[in-house]
Formats: C-alpha cells, sequence, structure tokens
C-alpha cells in the first residue's frame, strides 16, 4: 500500500507522450492521425474525482476499487493490450525491496533538503535529489 501510494503521489514524470495512429473521435474531439496526446498523470493520480483527498499522502490501498485508468503512475489501462508499462510490476517489486532495504536493514540521517520536484521535468527528481547523511 505505502508503495501504490508513493507512486501516485510522486510520479514519476508529470505526463507521458503518444502519437495518434488512426483518425478517431472521442467525447466530441476529434484525433487525427500522427498527433501528439499527452497522459497527464500528475493531474489524474491527484483528481479529487478519484481520490478522497488528492494531496494528502496517505496509503489507502486496501480497500482501493478503483480502475486501470484512475492510477496511472505508469500509464493507464491494462499492461498486455493498453497504454499502461508493461514492466510496472518489476518496478512495484524493486521498489518494495528498496523500501524493507532503506527501513530495516540499514541506518541513517536524512538532513534538511530541497524535496519539491518540477512537473515539467522527467523524471520528476527531487531539486536536492535524495541525500542521505551517516550511512551505516
Amino acid at each position: 500500500m505505502f508503495v501504490q501510494e508513493v507512486r501516485r503521489f510522486y510520479p514519476f514524470g508529470p505526463f507521458l507522450g503518444a502519437r495518434v495512429r488512426t483518425d478517431f473521435t472521442w467525447n466530441n474531439c476529434r484525433f487525427t492521425k500522427g498527433r501528439l496526446v499527452l497522459l497527464d498523470m500528475y493531474g489524474t493520480n491527484h483528481d479529487p474525482r478519484l481520490w478522497e483527498q488528492p494531496y494528502e499522502f496517505s496509503p489507502g490501498f486496501k480497500d482501493w476499487e478503483g480502475s486501470l485508468f484512475d492510477l496511472i503512475p505508469q500509464g493507464g489501462g491494462n499492461p498486455y493490450n493498453g497504454h499502461r508499462c508493461p514492466g510496472e510490476s518489476i518496478t512495484i517489486e524493486a521498489m518494495k525491496i528498496s523500501l524493507d532495504f532503506l527501513a530495516n536493514k540499514i541506518a541513517y540521517e536524512v538532513p534538511p533538503q530541497e524535496l519539491d520536484f518540477s512537473l515539467t521535468r522527467m523524471p520528476a527528481i527531487p531539486k536536492s535529489r535524495f541525500i542521505l547523511k551517516n550511512v551505516r
């Protein structure tokens, strides 16, 4: 649950881009072949219509019943036939192992630093990165 909330709250990037493959109309909006479209990952993952308190970090995924288009830290839909990263499950497992290591296997201090991130940069990395001191 914690890893999923990290992925929702702190996206890898603010958006994903793709080119339209064939002309189509969706919600009265015309999409033509070759047009660049952007998927707003940050906006969707912080949309108050989908999340009760979108700007509060709260790992409450135990009872979450959203769709594969509500939580989109690595694209939306089914990874087998949609626009979702096929490596998402590997990302989740790597994050769980990393979290266990940082929380249970080593000791360190986190000095004051600038952890704000830009929504115009990919990947969305904190200004000061993430600094650890006195790692043991």
